[in-house]
């Protein structure tokens, strides 16, 4: 009889029941994700029995608005309970949750302890799924030499193609020769290092100093001209792979706070400075509206690039295609810009009108307009790459 009653308590042990199932303000628990300490968000955790519970993440895994896990239960010997789970998610991180039906592209594991006074300590990570990942998981360098053919950079760590259907009419295949020279020369010198993390975040080695170009040595070796990279935190941006495309998810509310925090004259809060900027950006006829269908696609699949791995060489593009929206809205700028550079060529006094003159020689156009003439009438292909090794 005694076996029989303490059976008895055993099986009506309802200490599950007290657990505390309303929303959890994430500030107000101790909580990390990937070894960073969550900052935003909500938790709630519907308890079924005592062995099991759902814990429903709103707002607090990077790009999705909820993520329910499934979650074992443990009593402990003070009354608190263990619980460990992981769930799979299907859709990719974004700025807007959609939904759909594709394999796992990350699996998101919790593990932590509650008692009955509320009080939570747990951590979650993430992973991407080996098809997310495509290989591409670890740390990528810039090229950090220069090939050329006849005065023709041929392999740089930023490399532009732009081709001419007729190369008798005004194009810019020459031009696109001078952004590969001097564009790698300044990307070398701010961009050392990006990091592909299986957890899904991007981080990288940059230098934020004043603006300055790489040198070169007599075999094309480039140099920066400091050693003091910085490397940026986590969450600010994520990636994952699909259908041979690389896609970025820039965690837009975490940028804005780093750039708040990094400018003391910044005020992220303050919507009078977006409107400033779209009141620049209107003077130069800059056309936002071109870019908005792309934009609300990059809000839920994040921005594609394509990218190409061969060995430990690594090739992240755009193509024409994919620029397109870009040039819809900066070309009508160009007007604008051409305006001014008038001025300036028309005061022999200007300290800036050789530079501007040799500018244009060098790319081998006549004014700034010619651009959006050769863009929309010239151009076979069209390829900037960024070029990196492992």
């Amino acid at each position: 009889m005694a076996l029989f009653f303490g059976c008895s308590d055993d099986d009506d042990d309802d200490t599950w029941k007290q657990l505390p199932q309303e929303e959890l303000n994430i500030q107000d628990v101790a909580f990390e994700i990937n070894g960073e300490k969550a900052t935003r968000g909500s938790l709630q955790m519907t308890v079924k029995n005592e062995n099991e519970a759902v814990l429903n993440l709103k707002n607090v895994i990077p790009g999705y608005a909820e993520v329910p896990v499934d979650v074992n239960l443990k009593k402990q010997a003070d009354n608190s309970f263990t619980f460990l789970g992981e769930q799979g998610l299907t859709t990719p991180p974004a700025m807007m949750v959609r939904s759909d039906l594709q394999p796992v592209i990350m699996t998101v594991r919790v593990e932590g302890n509650v008692n009955l006074e509320g009080k939570v300590s747990a951590t979650a990570t993430t992973k991407l799924s080996e098809s997310a990942q495509a290989g591409l998981t670890g740390a990528w360098t810039l090229l950090g030499t220069m090939s050329n053919n006849d005065e023709l950079v041929t392999a740089s760590p930023l490399f532009l193609t732009w081709t001419a259907i007729n190369k008798e009419e005004p194009n810019f295949e020459y031009g696109a020769n001078m952004v590969s020279l001097f564009g790698s020369l300044a990307v070398y010198n701010m961009l050392n290092q990006v990091t592909f993390h299986e957890d899904g975040n991007i981080t990288a080695k940059y230098w934020d100093g004043e603006f300055a170009m790489a040198g070169a040595d007599e075999n094309n070796v480039l140099e920066a001209t400091h050693e003091d990279w910085k490397v940026s935190p986590k969450n600010l941006a994520f990636w994952y792979a699909r259908n041979e495309m690389l896609y970025i998810v820039p965690n837009i509310n975490a940028i804005l706070q780093q750039v708040g925090a990094d400018n003391e004259d910044v005020d992220i809060n303050n919507p009078e400075s977006l409107n400033t900027i779209l009141e620049k950006l209107g003077e130069y006829n800059i056309d936002i509206n071109a870019l908005l269908p792309s934009v609300m696609q990059w809000m839920t699949t994040g921005i594609p690039v394509k990218y190409t791995k061969n060995g430990n060489e690594l090739k992240i593009s755009v193509d024409k295609q994919m620029v397109e929206p870009f040039m819809k809205a900066l070309l009508p700028a160009l007007g604008k810009l051409q305006e001014e550079v008038d001025k300036i060529l028309a005061d022999p006094t200007n300290d800036n009108s050789f530079l501007i003159q040799m500018a244009l020689a060098m790319l081998r156009i006549e004014k700034l307009t010619d651009i959006k003439t050769i863009w929309e009438q010239n151009t076979a292909e069209f390829e900037l790459s960024l070029n990196f090794v492992k």
